[in-house]
């Protein structure tokens, strides 16, 4: 996410992906778990639903919505769960597990099978309803701190085929391969029941994540993913980056002075976010929202089909005009400001009272509003008020990378 409280690099539960987070990064061994949980309850919850029926093949789910403060690129679908809703769920393929909120769980009366002390408790909800596609028995992580609703994990749908146009904000679910006339096929591994594919950094092979939960960058690794790659400059301080299982982490960016290859297309100089807390490399919403994607569970394979000409896709930098705000109470409030930018110069400081943006009141200053009005590239006008002084000031946006 760009200029806000990103939560995310939302791994792998966003916005966090609790149980998978914990399984994939090793913090809690996968045995702990199916020791300590009946090994069938583990099983059940790794898979998911028992049934899943589709009303029409293919099946079209618009992706709308947004998070509990805003935060809207990353597919967002409206969710009935045992007939009660709608909530608003995160779909995320970098979630191995399907999680739901303690409010969903009380609202909807979503029966708890499993708790183990010190663990993630189990529910078994009745049905979970997307559309017109209904899946029933299906087990899933009772976690909070996502700032949604719930998160419909990588195991959603059964082994239906999903076509992303995340673009187009349209999710497509069939028994069927859609026709994608123009898409390259990769195939993709399972770790920890999560997609990698390979990406090819200056022809070094990486294995990386799909991560549709990761709005905050298109590229992001751990200086030991990219150590022997040949960065343009030294990496230099970016946003802070918050994940419900590992707090904030701060980030710092560059860009490699080589290309990215995905498959037949590429990324000249791609900007990369260098993220200590990921278990593994992931392209998040800033490169799959280039592309039409299709996950074909069955053989384990993802095409992708570009909405650009040519061979050359891009992976942009954060773009920033040089502070964030929070979005995560009533008042506006300075977040983090990045040293050596035009606001720190005219003094802004973190905790800083917002009172106006481009001569809106604070208060009114949605996180979409701002995410598109820093994507405009247009200078940002901002009055703000530091213990009791109020200051004001007009900083460009420019993209770090």
């Amino acid at each position: 996410m760009v200029g806000s409280d990103v939560p995310r690099s939302r791994y792998p539960t966003m916005k966090s992906r609790a149980v998978g987070w914990l399984m994939f990064a090793g913090l809690i061994p996968a045995q702990c778990f199916a020791a300590q949980i009946p090994e069938r309850i583990h099983q059940e919850y790794l898979v998911g639903a028992r049934t899943v029926r589709l009303a029409t093949d293919a099946t079209k789910i618009p992706l709308s919505g947004t998070d509990w403060f805003g935060h809207y690129r990353s597919p967002y679908v409206r969710v009935f769960v045992n007939g009660r809703g709608p909530f608003t769920f995160l779909f995320d393929t970098g979630s191995n597990v399907t999680t739901l909120s303690t409010k969903v769980v009380r609202a909807a009366s979503v029966a708890i099978v499993n708790h183990v002390p010190g663990h993630h408790a189990i529910a078994r909800a009745k049905e979970l309803r997307v559309g017109s596609i209904s899946m029933r028995d299906y087990y899933a992580v009772i976690e909070d701190g996502d700032d949604v609703d719930g998160i419909l994990g990588f195991n959603s749908f059964g082994k239906n085929y999903l076509t992303f146009d995340l673009s187009h904000k349209t999710l497509w679910v069939s028994a069927h391969v859609a026709p994608l006339r123009h898409a390259f096929w990769l195939p993709y591994t399972l770790k920890k029941h999560l997609p990698l594919i390979d990406l090819f950094a200056d022809r070094r092979r990486l294995p990386t994540l799909i991560d549709t939960g990761d709005d905050a960058y298109g590229w992001e690794g751990t200086s030991a993913d990219l150590h022997g790659l040949l960065f343009d400059h030294l990496p230099f301080p970016a946003a802070t980056v918050f994940n419900s299982e590992t707090g904030a982490t701060r980030t710092t960016i560059t860009s490699i002075d080589g290309s990215l290859e995905l498959g037949q297309v590429h990324a000249e100089r791609p900007a990369v976010a260098i993220n200590e807390s990921l278990p593994v490399p992931d392209i998040g919403i800033g490169v799959l929202d280039q592309f039409t994607m299709e996950f074909d569970r069955l053989r384990h394979r993802v095409g992708f089909q570009p909405h650009f000409s040519g061979s050359n896709f891009v992976v942009a930098g954060e773009i920033t005009c040089g502070f964030y705000i929070s979005f995560r109470q009533p008042s506006r409030r300075v977040r983090n400001v990045l040293s050596g930018r035009a606001p720190a110069r005219a003094g802004m400081r973190t905790g800083d009272l917002i009172l106006s943006v481009n001569g809106h009141p604070a208060s009114s200053v949605t996180y979409e509003y701002w995410d598109r009005s820093l994507r405009a590239r247009r200078p940002v006008t901002v009055v703000w008020e530091d213990d009791g002084h109020v200051r004001s000031g007009t900083f460009p946006v420019a993209e770090l990378r």
